[in-house]
């Protein structure tokens, strides 16, 4: 299951990087409170309630404590400072790509900065192939063309790096 390959994928970028899981000290609670040492960077309308979860779940479960957005702000926060505080402590960003992916300026944004991080990378296509990955037609017309083109620069670097694939109509 591409989720497992996902989190054993995962865990060998964050031993490479001499970073040890926190393993909870009981089964039933969490570990405690420390910085996110995995990003997870998706397009919520699209993966949030299926791929960006089971990855998060399956790192939780692995003695990670990665940065989910549903999961680590409070409902209706949209922190950016918490956002930029977690890209620039982590170890490991995940990236899960989707259609709807270049639409959204947040995780536009949020890739340029996890790019630029040079920090491992783990890319997951949920839904979409890497050669269909682009920045949307509104964000273009919305945005500068210097800000446009980094993020279709952050894109084809994304494209780039080795990654899993996911078909959810498959399973």
């Amino acid at each position: 299951m591409v989720w497992q390959k996902a989190c054993l994928a995962v865990t060998s970028m964050i031993r490479k990087a001499s970073l040890q899981p926190q393993l909870p000290q009981h089964r039933f609670m969490p570990p405690p409170m420390k910085p996110h040492d995995v990003f997870i960077n998706h397009r919520g309308v699209d993966t949030k309630a299926r791929a960006a979860g089971l990855v998060y779940d399956y790192l939780r479960w692995g003695g990670f404590h990665p940065f989910l957005d549903a999961e680590s702000l409070k409902p209706g926060e949209r922190n950016p400072e918490a956002i930029d505080k977690a890209i620039h402590r982590c170890e490991v960003g995940v990236l899960i790509f989707s259609p709807n992916y270049g639409e959204s300026l947040y995780c536009l944004d949020e890739l340029v900065q996890l790019m630029e991080t040079g920090k491992p990378l783990l890319p997951i296509f949920c839904d979409i192939e890497p050669s269909e990955l682009r920045v949307g037609e509104r964000q273009v017309q919305r945005s500068s063309v210097e800000q446009a083109k980094k993020w279709a620069d952050a894109l084809e670097e994304a494209k780039g790096i080795t990654g899993l694939r996911f078909n959810s109509h498959a399973g």
